[in-house]
């Protein structure tokens, strides 16, 4: 909190990597309903905000209001218009006119008046200027309910009363190791090529103000049906899905452009699926085993899931990248089975020793593996670093995908060909007589939870 010149206290917010500010009157009572907005609250910093919104505690003198739209959702309405040159906003409750927002056109500053509900009033304005301000960098604001799950998000879209929130809770109830992350309005943005989901202080009824951020593993259309079928939608079907979840000003030409450029990049970059489902278990286990399949990292244990592996090279021909949930436990320490998911890439050069790959092998079974041997003829053989004995056999054709990163569930990435990461590798190797000591007293220590 800071006081400014004016008798006013400014706080600041970072929000997807955006920060912005809000300018409260000295004393005013909102300053002691913000703890939703609390995980995101930063200090002083260089970086510009993307918008600066001033709460007001004397009514101005309005022009005429020119009404352009009118957004209703479920008695939470919005009248879009201008007064003069400036964009202005007017908030409605339950048909009862709560306040009004004026912004410059640049969208960089904005004054807020409320005479009706302030808590609603402020998170409609902060949400619209977010939405407005960062239209034209690369970062969309949604209207979807998602989770977290072994180290990437999953967005469920669909109109009010879809069912977005109940399929959520599915998850949660019958999926360990899933976790809400937002259930209204979470931010998505494209950083170095890659759709990263971000938490935000705004989760419609279910207080879930969350300031984490985790790789987008894929969006899932919903609609009720009186069954449970998933399948992948790409092209104009997937952006069409995802365009009505995004908010935005789309009467405003510079903003529709910036919106349509990301939107467009989502669509092609991010896998997109359509659920027709009921409201119960099997439709949440039928959407993760098509959006999150499961692979196994392990010599005992097989990969009978042949089509969800298919899915993936699929994936990865079309350019994704594929972040894969692990199982079993042949890759410890550097992959904890259960807990750890891989990003799997096509590799662009020639494999090499240490490289770990999903392959076929032994012409039996898929696994996650280091390769430790090249034969000349193309042969390789493959290891678990947490194997004993035990080797794998295949070809460089039998391999699906090189894992480049291990992703931990709260969303932190490792390159596992770092320097420091092949330094350790190369010792782990050389530890292999103490090896059998070592596992035991991980698997009873610090991993004895994902086992």
């Amino acid at each position: 909190m800071y006081l400014c010149e004016r008798m006013t206290e400014l706080y600041r917010y970072q929000v997807a990597g955006h920060v912005f500010e809000l300018v409260l009157p000295e004393g005013d009572a909102l300053a002691h309903e913000l703890s939703q907005y609390a995980p995101f609250q930063i200090g002083e910093t260089e970086q510009e905000p993307v918008f600066r919104l001033a709460v007001l505690s004397e009514k101005p003198q309005w022009g005429e209001f020119v009404r352009e739209i009118h957004q209703d959702d479920d008695g939470s309405e919005i009248l879009a218009g201008h007064i003069g040159d400036k964009p202005s906003f007017d908030f409605l409750l339950q048909g009862r006119w709560q306040a009004r927002l004026m912004t410059e056109t640049s969208y960089r500053e904005a004054t807020l008046y409320i005479e009706g509900d302030r808590l609603f009033s402020l998170n409609d304005a902060l949400m619209v200027m977010f939405a407005l301000s960062t239209a034209r960098l690369q970062t969309l604001l949604m209207h979807a309910s998602v989770v977290s799950y072994q180290g990437a998000a999953y967005l469920m879209l669909g109109k009010s009363g879809t069912g977005k929130s109940t399929h959520t809770r599915l998850w949660l109830e019958h999926i360990a190791g899933t976790e809400l992350v937002n259930d209204d309005n979470p931010v998505v943005r494209i950083i170095d090529g890659r759709a990263i989901l971000f938490g935000s202080p705004w989760s419609g009824k279910t207080p879930c103000y969350r300031n984490v951020s985790y790789p987008v593993g894929a969006f899932v259309q919903l609609s009720q049906a009186p069954f449970n079928r998933i399948r992948r939608i790409k092209g104009i079907e997937a952006y069409v899905s995802l365009v009505p979840a995004v908010s935005g000003k789309r009467w405003d030409r510079q903003l529709a452009d910036g919106l349509h450029e990301t939107e467009n990049w989502v669509a092609g970059h991010v896998p997109m699926y359509h659920l027709q489902c009921l409201p119960d278990r099997d439709a949440a286990l039928t959407c993760r085993n098509a959006v999150a399949p499961q692979v196994e990292a392990s010599e005992q244990k097989t990969v009978d899931n042949n089509e969800a592996i298919a899915a993936v090279d699929s994936l990865l021909k079309e350019g994704h990248k594929v972040i894969l949930p692990v199982k079993g436990q042949s890759m410890l320490p550097f992959i904890v089975g259960g807990q750890d998911s891989v990003e799997l890439v096509v590799p662009e050069g020639p494999l090499a020793i240490g490289d770990a790959v999903l392959a076929w092998v032994n012409n039996s079974r898929y696994v996650l593996h280091r390769i430790i041997e090249i034969g000349g003829d193309g042969h390789l053989i493959l290891m678990g670093d947490g194997n004993l004995v035990g080797k794998e056999y295949c070809t460089l054709g039998d391999v699906v995908a090189r894992a480049d990163y291990v992703v931990k569930p709260d969303g932190a990435r490792t390159y596992l060909y770092s320097k420091r990461q092949r330094c350790y590798w190369q010792w782990w190797m050389k530890l292999k007589p103490l090896r059998r000591w070592i596992l035991a007293i991980l698997r009873r220590t610090k991993y004895r939870k994902s086992i």
